[in-house]
């Protein structure tokens, strides 16, 4: 199957607050808090771009001025979509709802992944689902317990290996038929999880597996980490 990606939109969410990196985000937003030599969305646009993603649309919100100044600089046609401040993740997407009118990536402004772009759509396309999400394996440093009403356990499993949502999708153009408006509208990420949790109830979503490198900067201790990882361990100078 030959995709050309320049058909496909990349809708990047980053109008929250960034509370958890608490004083940084006070004065800057989120997704321009550097990493290494490079903004957290510099990382993410370069990453796109040298894939053959060029059509970007920014969810914003807080300081959405500061980020508009900045990625009209750094993109050719930006497009933003203002849901303000308190909007949700799902409610953010949904304002830019006229603007989707193919398959679309769906990506977090706090997350970097190694993706391979081309393949994710190949595969959402294959699968003929209304979403994709991108899922990573991580381990559980506990030991997990389960037991039943007596408190009698009935389950012990040793650093089981789970498997995480990553902030990365693919949807549909049709995605907001399936939705009402009760779950467009829950706070923060309330509304992608009812969202998500509704359309398997339907059997609409495509779970695409990704074992590859990859950062979330959502925190001060994750920040720290990223800025030890980036250049040393991660690089997204190349593409896969």
């Amino acid at each position: 199957m030959q995709l050309n990606l320049l058909k496909h939109k990349v809708i990047i969410i980053c109008g929250g607050k960034g509370k958890r990196l608490e004083n940084i985000t006070k004065q800057t937003p989120k997704p321009l808090v550097k990493v290494g030599k490079f903004s957290i969305i510099e990382h993410k646009l370069n990453y796109y771009k040298k894939q053959g993603l060029e059509d970007f649309v920014f969810c914003i919100g807080y300081k959405g001025n500061i980020l508009k100044k900045f990625l009209k600089k750094k993109c050719k046609k930006p497009i933003f979509s203002d849901g303000g401040v308190s909007s949700g993740i799902l409610k953010r997407i949904y304002l830019a709802r006229k603007i989707i009118n193919t398959s679309a990536i769906i990506s977090y402004g706090d997350t970097l992944a190694k993706i391979n772009f081309r393949d994710l759509l190949k595969q959402h396309k294959k699968s003929k689902a209304i979403l994709s999400i991108v899922v990573a394996p991580i381990r559980n440093p506990f030991g997990l317990v389960n037991w039943d009403q007596k408190r009698k356990a009935t389950q012990f499993e040793e650093k089981p290996t789970l498997n995480h949502f990553i902030g990365y999708a693919v949807i549909e153009p049709n995605i907001f038929n399936y939705l009402n408006k009760n779950i467009i509208n829950l706070e923060d990420g309330k509304g992608m999880v009812k969202a998500i949790q509704k359309l398997i109830s339907k059997r609409l979503v495509n779970v695409y597996k990704f074992k590859g490198l990859q950062l979330t900067v959502n925190s001060l201790s994750e920040l720290k980490e990223a800025k030890t990882k980036i250049g040393k361990y991660f690089t997204f100078d190349e593409v896969l």
